[in-house]
């Protein structure tokens, strides 16, 4: 055997070139036509864009902004400065190494607030409100 076979087609056929050229390949070749779809397609964006901010702005509830319990002061427990969280029970402020949550009523309180219970085998705590 001598190898592979000669393509039959190969002197005849004629060469495969692409036909349909696209905006978006012409504009590569040409820097003006770039930026005029650059332009174009910000334009679109930005329009879009005002357009859905004027529409969601009528049918738009106000936004209500929820208060976080998070301030910078001293914990009443350890005095560190760390940021620090409100007890629910007491209302001063604890860091998070001294917060407990309440098994119970699933609210934050410090340690000077809550309860622990060994009755389980794992350690619970419960809030003085809800303590058994």
């Amino acid at each position: 055997m001598s190898g592979k076979r000669k393509c039959p087609f190969a002197d005849t056929s004629p060469q495969q070139f692409k036909t349909h050229i696209t905006m978006k390949q012409a504009a590569k070749m040409n820097d003006d036509l770039m930026k005029q779809m650059m332009d174009r397609t910000k334009t679109l964006l930005l329009d879009g864009q005002q357009r859905f901010w004027t529409e969601n702005k009528e049918n738009q509830a106000p936004v209500q902004v929820a208060v976080t319990s998070h301030a910078i002061a001293q914990c009443h427990t350890c005095n560190s400065n760390s940021p620090s969280k409100v007890c629910a029970h007491c209302s001063r402020y604890f860091c998070t190494p001294c917060s407990r949550y309440c098994d119970a009523c699933s609210e934050v309180f410090c340690t000077l607030c809550s309860v622990l219970n060994y009755d389980q085998a794992v350690d619970r705590s419960f809030c003085l409100s809800c303590a058994p």
